[in-house]
């Protein structure tokens, strides 16, 4: 009887934790190819810029170039400060966040 009870007390804080992990796995993996996929693309850009500068066929002013970089960087960060920072996600609780946080870590490590 007291098995049962502990059982069933446990359930629902393990499938917390397990499809905390296994949902941060997923987008972990699927965060770290978006990153390499948008470094690669902004990589051959940039070169190409380059390569066509070189060879005078543009001009890149890099003052407005830093200028533009550095508005989408600002912009990004307080984007992402604003969607951190929900009231929702304090009741998520410990175990999922833990689970969450560990599959996650895991996720861009391996993707």
């Amino acid at each position: 009887m007291y098995t049962l009870l502990v059982s069933e007390s446990l359930i629902p804080i393990v499938t917390s934790i397990g499809g905390g992990f296994f949902t941060g796995m997923m987008v972990g993996y699927f965060v770290k190819k978006i990153i390499k996929i948008l470094m690669f693309v902004a990589g051959g850009i940039l070169g190409l810029l380059l390569c066509l500068q070189q060879q005078e066929i543009i001009s890149i002013n890099f003052e407005k170039l830093e200028a533009s970089s550095t508005f989408i960087v600002t912009t990004f960060g307080s984007s992402f400060y604003n969607v951190t920072h929900l009231d929702g996600t304090r009741s998520l609780g410990i175990p999922l966040a833990g689970g969450l946080s560990a599959g996650l870590t895991i996720g861009l490590m391996k993707g």
